[in-house]
C-alpha cells in the first residue's frame, strides 16, 4: 500500500542505491561484488543501503555458503509505475503531442519566412 510505496521512493531517493539496482538489473551479484564497485564508500555502509533495499523490496537476499548473493526485486517498481507514476504518462504525452504540432507547423519556421515550395529554402513573405 501507501507505506511501501513510501519506502520505495525513500530507498530509490539515494543515488547509490539506484546505482545498485542498476547493477543487479544486469546480474545477481554477491556483496563484496557489489562493494567493489563503490571503492569511496565502506562495506559496511554498502551493506547499509543493501537493507535499506531490502526493507523496500527492492532486493531478495539468499545465502550461499558465507556469501550473500542479492537480486533485484523489480515488482515493487512496478507497483509504483502502476500506481503513481503512470498518471502523470499522461501529462507527458499530451506535452510532446503539443511539441510536435508546435514544430511541425507554420508559426515555428519563424516571422516573415515560408519556405518555397517543397524546397525547404526561406523566402521572404513581405517582398523585399
Amino acid at each position: 500500500g501507501v507505506r511501501r510505496m513510501e519506502r520505495v521512493l525513500q530507498a530509490l531517493a539515494d543515488p547509490t542505491r539506484r546505482r545498485i539496482l542498476d547493477l543487479l538489473a544486469q546480474s545477481d551479484l554477491a556483496a563484496g561484488e557489489i562493494a567493489r564497485h563503490f571503492p569511496d564508500i565502506s562495506r559496511p555502509a554498502v551493506s547499509q543501503h543493501l537493507a535499506v533495499l531490502r526493507e523496500a523490496g527492492l532486493v531478495r537476499e539468499r545465502r550461499e555458503g558465507r556469501r550473500r548473493i542479492y537480486r533485484l526485486e523489480p515488482e515493487p517498481l512496478r507497483e509504483l509505475w502502476e500506481g503513481w507514476l503512470s498518471h502523470y504518462q499522461r501529462f507527458w504525452d499530451d506535452r510532446l503531442a503539443g511539441l510536435k504540432r508546435l514544430v511541425e507547423s507554420e508559426d515555428w519556421r519563424g516571422e516573415g519566412e515560408q519556405t518555397d515550395g517543397g524546397s525547404g529554402i526561406p523566402t521572404d513573405r513581405r517582398g523585399s
